[in-house]
């Protein structure tokens, strides 16, 4: 199988995302990529069966890819365990990458940023895509090795606690952040870091209750509102 190409070929599996059959139709393409690769003969009905619903995270897929084929060539369950593996890697896969993985990375990219706008940007590319990559590439092969027992390597590297230990950082770096700020602005008072502080609370609360990137929204709110008092 030529990796690279199904590797890149992932990157716009969700090109058909749709209300009727969500990924569906991405994951036919990725699958007659696989098996044209492989000569593995798939019939035409097997893959047309293959367009129906299914909704995973995106980051995540050629895992699901790497069972299904590992499942299809042994004639075991490859659609029972597709079905199983797209909801539990989905709701990984949201927990990490979207609601802790962009903050982290935007925070990273803000610290950087105030050293150089581009070397801002450059960092989150590189922090975010550095986990968005590894995943997909690695994905298949570990898929296809493990097979149906693949969550058991999500459990060896304790994937569902990533999410909390980046909250976590997150929450540091932020506070670091916020300090900066007031130094770069020449606003180091009780004052000032009194009420950045409370701020920073008030975002922490609404992230708890909401979502992590409230409390990021709350941060640059309360960053432009002492800007504003103090006439910066």
């Amino acid at each position: 199988m030529n990796k690279g190409k199904s590797f890149l070929k992932s990157f716009i599996f969700t090109g058909n995302w749709n209300y009727e059959n969500m990924q569906g139709s991405g994951f036919r393409y990725l699958l007659e990529e696989i098996d044209h690769a492989n000569d593995l003969g798939m019939d035409h009905n097997q893959l047309s069966r293959q367009t129906e619903y299914f909704n995973t995270h995106p980051f995540l897929v050629t895992f699901v890819l790497g069972v299904w084929f590992k499942e299809f060539i042994r004639e075991g369950q490859p659609d029972y365990f597709k079905k199983v593996y797209s909801s539990a890697l989905a709701a990984l896969g949201d927990s990490f990458f979207w609601h802790s993985l962009r903050p982290i990375s935007f925070i990273i990219a803000a610290l950087f940023g105030l050293m150089n706008p581009v070397l801002g940007v450059i960092m989150y590319l590189l922090v975010f895509n550095f986990f968005h990559f590894i995943f997909l590439y690695i994905g298949f092969d570990m898929g296809y090795v493990l097979g149906k027992e693949v969550i058991s390597w999500f459990n060896r590297i304790k994937f569902n606690k990533w999410s909390a230990y980046s909250d976590f950082i997150t929450s540091f770096l932020l506070g670091v952040l916020l300090s900066l700020g007031l130094k770069e602005y020449g606003m180091e008072t009780v004052t000032y870091y009194f009420f950045a502080t409370c701020f920073l609370l008030v975002g922490f609360f609404i992230a708890k209750k909401l979502d992590v990137l409230f409390s990021l929204i709350i941060a640059i709110i309360a960053c432009l509102v002492m800007l504003y008092v103090k006439g910066g």
